[in-house]
């Protein structure tokens, strides 16, 4: 079956449905932030560093969407660019709120970026991305932010979510709602770099061999990541035992009792199969 990428489509579906169920799941929570964020430093600085990483890919996703809209090619990818564009703002918006009220906590101004959040590799990766857009390459934007940035990070979304549940509810939901758009974008996404390059085998090389490069770039940069908000979620988990005690990391596996290692390669595994089965999706896998 076509995937229907029609803004009437969208519109009835996206806005109607998910978001008011979302504006309803958030209605009952308290957007205050726990106590906990301001008794305990460790707490506080991986609930910091962790949104301003939300808003930076958030805000690249964004900006690149937005600039694919006056490349699109035809009339369903305009469409589902425009879309895009509209869920992104939607997220960046939610996510830097959040992420202001985390470093007010600590007195820190708002609307700015932690600098150790980002690593060169991922500077470089997100200069890339908009000399990309910019130049004009529809299936090259797409691929580089929808199957290799957020392909490779929305598998982390589940155990995001279930890692806030205790401590900021109000974060949890916000990622599961992200987390429904970014499952969208990329599959989509995929099937529409698929549909653009059926063909043309030599664009489709280009971007295959896109993907491949950027994917060696980006898994440096997840591998970093991964070892820096595990390391800092287990010591926080261990701090506060009584609140991680059934928390899991991943189906079947506590944080508690799951070392920090195996931690480490579930996460690995879950990016590596989720991404590759996309990457398939695209036709890229050549």
């Amino acid at each position: 079956m076509a995937l229907d990428l029609s803004i009437d489509h969208w519109w009835r579906r996206v806005p109607t449905q998910q978001w008011t169920n979302d504006a309803a799941a958030l209605s009952v929570l308290s957007e205050d932030l726990s106590p906990l964020l301001q008794e305990s430093r460790p707490l506080s600085e991986v609930h910091r560093l962790d949104l301003a990483l939300f808003v930076v890919f958030e805000e690249v996703a964004l900006r690149v969407s937005g600039a694919l809209v006056r490349r699109a090619p035809r009339q369903d990818a305009l469409s589902f660019a425009a879309q895009q564009t509209l869920d992104e703002a939607r997220h960046y918006e939610v996510f830097l709120r959040r992420s202001n009220q985390s470093r007010a906590l600590v007195g820190l101004p708002a609307g700015q970026v932690d600098s150790e959040i980002l690593m060169p590799p991922l500077r470089r990766f997100i200069e890339r991305c908009y000399e990309v857009a910019d130049c004009g390459s529809f299936v090259e934007g797409l691929t580089l932010v929808n199957l290799l940035l957020e392909g490779m990070a929305y598998p982390l979304y589940a155990y995001e979510e279930r890692y806030w549940r205790p401590i900021d509810p109000y974060l949890a939901r916000l990622v599961r709602s992200a987390f429904v758009d970014e499952t969208r974008h990329v599959l989509f996404g995929a099937r529409l770099v698929k549909s653009l390059l059926a063909d043309d085998p030599v664009q489709r090389t280009r971007a295959a061999r896109l993907c491949a490069e950027a994917r060696i770039a980006l898994r440096e940069v997840f591998q970093y990541y991964v070892r820096l908000f595990v390391r800092m979620f287990d010591t926080v988990a261990n701090l506060h035992k009584e609140l991680f005690a059934g928390v899991e990391m991943a189906p079947g596996k506590l944080i508690a009792t799951t070392p920090y290692a195996e931690q480490i390669a579930i996460i690995h595994h879950s990016i590596d199969v989720e991404h590759s089965r996309m990457i398939t999706e695209a036709g890229l896998d050549i």
